[in-house]
This record gives structure tokens, sequence and C-alpha cells, in this order.
């Protein structure tokens, strides 16, 4: 039987897929395909089965729970990440066009830094890995954690590469310092001018 999906369970729509509240549970979400092409879904999707058989944690990752039917067309199931109120956690992208002193400034420094830790640590390749695709779930007010939710896909035309870890790494490398060069460079005309700063003085860019 179809999963029923309409406007009133939509969170948000990109130029290639659009993300729905699951109807049946508040606690994930499912993804579309809205461009007519499939090619990202598909990788991703292989990614994720591949990082399951790993056995990595998932403790800043959104866990993939599989696929479905809709009405809309094919949907992959995804954890939907949301804060000790209830409340869809908001991206980073939000937290740092939002941010004022110092001190919140300092706290995602800190946070990204567990997140580098954690991919490198796990040997996890996130292909689009940007200020949208990672939300800061809170646990409380004042703390909380942050989850990669989308970019993952290994594109690499030779499936056997993500298992070689030098190459992996390589990948990882490559991402990681994009992810920090698009953060310094939205500084200057979106984020507080601070947190580039504040990246240049930690180690989140030196590999």
């Amino acid at each position: 039987m179809k999963v029923q999906l309409d406007k009133s369970d939509l969170i948000a729509s990109g130029t290639n897929r659009a993300c729905y509240i699951h109807p049946d549970d508040n606690e994930k979400c499912i993804k579309i395909t809205i461009s007519g092409n499939d090619k990202e879904t598909k990788r991703e999707i292989a990614y994720y089965k591949f990082l399951q058989k790993k056995g990595i944690s998932w403790e800043m990752l959104a866990q993939f729970y599989g696929t479905l039917e809709t009405n809309l067309g094919d949907g992959e199931v995804v954890e939907l990440i949301r804060d000790y109120d209830a409340d869809v956690s908001k991206s980073l992208d939000y937290y740092f066009r939002n941010i004022q002193s110092q001190e919140e400034i300092q706290k995602f420094i800190d946070l990204l830094m567990q997140l580098k830790k954690y991919l490198y640590a796990e040997k996890i390749y996130v292909k689009d890995l940007n200020a949208v695709n990672v939300v800061y779930q809170k646990y409380n007010k004042n703390d909380g954690r942050v989850v990669v939710i989308d970019g993952l896909a290994h594109s690499n035309y030779i499936p056997f590469s993500r298992e070689i870890e030098s190459l992996t790494i390589k990948k990882i490398d490559k991402s990681w310092n994009h992810f920090m060069y698009k953060i310094k460079k939205r500084c200057s005309s979106k984020y507080n001018p601070d947190i580039k700063l504040a990246l240049e003085k930690s180690e989140l860019i030196a590999i």
C-alpha cells in the first residue's frame, strides 16, 4: 500500500528532491525525487547500505530506514532530527546567520570539531557537505549536537573504491576543506565575520 503524502507534510524542497514528514511516524522523513533524475538518490541509498553493512556509529548522521512507495513516487526513509521541544532541528546555515556572541561562535566551532573527528573516525564521505545539510539538534536550551542529514553519495565509478581507506580519506579531506571554504566565504556576506576569524584560529581548516 502506497504512503500518501500531501503539502502539509512538506518540510523543504530543493531543485532535485523534496522532503516530507512521514505521515505514520513523525520521527522519520521521506525524500522524494522531483527533478526526474534519481541518480543522486540511488547513489545515496547505495552508500547508506554500505555504511550499514560496515556497522558505523550513527551519532552524527541521520539513520537510513529503507525505501517505500508513495503517491508521489519512490521514497527514501531517513531519521528526522528534532529538538528537545519536538521542533524539527534547524540547519547550521540558520544558526550561522543568527550568531551574535563570541560564546555562541566558540560553541559551534567545538561542535564542528566533533563532527570533523567523527567523519574521519568512521570514514564517512559526505559528497555535498555544507551548512544546509548539517543541522544542530538541541538537547536543551544550551546543549546539543550536529547531525548530517543529507549530501551522502559516493559518486566514484569504481564501486570498490569506497572500501579503500586511503581513497576515502582523500575524499573526506576534499569535502571538509570545501566545507570550510564555503563557510569562510559566506562570512563576508551572510554570516558573522567573527566566525571566519574563529575558524582560522581553530584546527578545523588544517587537515
